[in-house]
Order: structure tokens, then C-alpha cells, then sequence
């Protein structure tokens, strides 16, 4: 097991290595002269002349090889020196820091409120299936995997904010503000873990050993406990992490939209300020989150279900 580990944090270090190659390409790629665009920004909005352009670009080794750019760029990196914003000055490791554990408040309270609700929706749909409950609570697990994050969350800012006037409808500090983007990532990711649990026990309820403890007299809720929720339990686990890398997609737009000072927004402001150093590890950061979040569900259903550690 540990030979399987190591080889999945190798493969896990090339991912990122070529993830950081396409990043810093891609950039290199985007329109407009390079230094011209970022030093328009740095000048907020000003024109600069040609001589400024020419005296920036050198000063940052823009004229140099991209491939030594990279290098340079990969060494500092890997020394702990992740550069300076070009439009604040501030460190970037400083500015990551701060936005990173405010995605997380996010990301965790997401997570565990569609916990909370999907698998008690799952579970009481599969154990009453046909039921008008079951019908209904099934559509609005479809209505809420379906729904547009974008949508969902300027609804709820209207209803909430503008119309209850209950929660604010942007900004950070309070547990109020924690409410409403909470709500929205977590309407989806609630959706589609319930649909899952529903039908993972419905197949469970329908194989032969269930009919084989239900004919020698086994109770129903012990059944269920000790035998079919441990079988979904490796599956299950394995969606979540999945859809906790998924909720970090979903703070690009939510973060944005409920002004919260995250890693979704500061992305999105580095992108139209073209803020080079900041994109770049913003990139990486989401990149390394996907990988990290996919290597310990791995690694729980590992120890959850021995069946699986020769696949792993």
C-alpha cells in the first residue's frame, strides 16, 4: 500500500508539473503584447509609451526565451519565492493564503450541509420508494442538481436580501455572510449526492443476500446498517470527494457574485487585470486542490474497503 501511495504522489507531481507548463503557456498566448497589457493595468487604464513598455519588459525578462521564463519561474517557485502581484505589489503567497482559507470556511461548510441533507434524502427515498415523498423529494433533487449556480444565487440575493432583507447579499466577516453562497453551492452538490445514495441502495436492497437475510428473519434496519450502507459506503465516499473538488469550480461564479474574498474571485480578478504571477499559482492552487482531495479519497477508501487496494 505504501508503494501504491508513493506511485500516486509521483503521478500526482507530474500532473501538476504539466498543468503549471500549459498555465504559463496559455498566458503567454493571450492577446496583445504582453507587458503593453499589464502595464496598462498597472497605470489604470493609461496608455504608456512605447519607452515604458520597452523598460518594463526588460526589467521583468519579458524579452527572454518563454522556456526560460518557465525556469525561472519554477525555481523561485519551488524555493518558496511565488513573486509579487503586478497591480498590488503584495506578496502572492500572502495574498493566497488569505483568499485560500476563506475558500475553504466556504467550501467546508458546503460540503457538510449537503452531507447533512443528501443522505438522509437518499436513504428515506430508497426506503420508501413509490411513496408521494419519494416522488417528490426525487424532483427536487433533480430541480436542485439542474439549476444554474448563477441563477440560484441571484435569486436567493433577491428573495433573501432585497425582498426579506434577512442575510446580506455580499461581502465576509459574519456568519451571516456565510449563508447564502453556503446555500447555493450546496443545493447542486446536495442533488446529486441523494440521487446517488437512492439508487446505490435500491441496487444493494435488490441483490441476492438481501433476499437471503430477509428470508432467515433479519431485521430491515439491521440489514441496511450492517450490511448494505458498508457496501455503498467505498462508492459514496468516492462521489464526495469527487464533488468536493466540484465545489470549487462553483466559487468562481458564487464568490464573484456574493463579492466573497476568496480563491474563485481573486482568479477572476487577476484574470481581467492580467495580473501574471497571481493566475499563474491561482491555476496551480485550484489544480493542486483536485489532486490533493482526489488522493485522500483514494487513500480513505483504501482503508474503508480492502477489496479495492489492488486498484488504487
Amino acid at each position: 500500500m505504501a508503494i501504491q501511495l508513493f506511485q500516486r504522489l509521483v503521478q500526482a507531481e507530474i500532473l501538476l508539473f504539466v498543468i503549471s507548463i500549459v498555465g504559463f503557456a496559455l498566458l503567454r498566448l493571450l492577446p496583445g503584447d504582453f507587458a503593453e497589457v499589464l502595464l496598462l493595468a498597472q497605470m489604470d487604464g493609461t496608455l504608456p509609451d512605447q519607452a515604458a513598455v520597452a523598460q518594463f519588459a526588460q526589467d521583468n525578462g519579458f524579452n527572454d526565451p518563454v522556456p526560460l521564463q518557465y525556469w525561472r519561474w519554477l525555481s523561485n517557485a519551488l524555493g518558496g519565492d511565488l513573486g509579487q502581484s503586478f497591480i498590488t505589489g503584495e506578496a502572492v503567497s500572502r495574498d493566497l493564503a488569505l483568499r485560500i482559507s476563506r475558500s475553504l470556511i466556504l467550501g467546508v461548510t458546503s460540503l457538510a450541509t449537503a452531507m447533512i441533507l443528501a443522505i438522509p434524502i437518499g436513504y428515506f427515498c430508497a426506503t420508501h420508494t413509490g411513496a408521494w415523498i419519494d416522488r417528490a423529494l426525487t424532483a427536487l433533487s433533480v430541480v436542485g442538481m439542474s439549476i444554474p449556480n448563477f441563477w440560484l444565487a441571484l435569486l436567493m440575493a433577491l428573495f433573501f436580501s432585497l425582498f426579506l432583507d434577512l442575510l446580506p447579499s455580499s461581502g465576509h466577516g459574519t456568519l451571516a455572510h456565510v449563508v447564502l453562497p453556503t446555500l447555493v453551492i450546496a443545493t447542486s452538490v446536495t442533488g446529486i449526492i441523494a440521487r446517488f445514495v437512492r439508487s446505490r441502495l435500491l441496487d444493494e436492497l435488490s441483490q441476492d443476500y438481501v433476499r437471503t437475510a430477509n428470508a432467515k428473519g433479519m431485521k430491515r434496519r439491521r440489514i441496511l446498517w450492517h450490511h448494505v450502507v458498508p457496501n455503498i459506503l467505498p462508492s459514496t465516499l468516492t462521489l464526495t470527494g469527487l464533488q468536493f473538488a466540484r465545489i470549487f469550480d462553483g466559487m468562481i461564479v458564487v464568490e464573484t457574485i456574493f463579492a466573497w474574498p476568496g480563491i474563485g474571485s481573486l482568479l477572476v480578478e487577476s484574470l481581467f487585470n492580467r495580473d501574471y504571477p497571481l493566475i499563474q499559482m491561482c491555476f496551480l492552487v485550484i489544480a493542486s486542490g483536485y489532486v490533493v482531495i482526489n488522493l485522500v479519497v483514494d487513500y480513505l477508501i483504501t482503508l474503508i474497503d480492502p477489496r479495492v487496494r489492488g486498484a488504487i
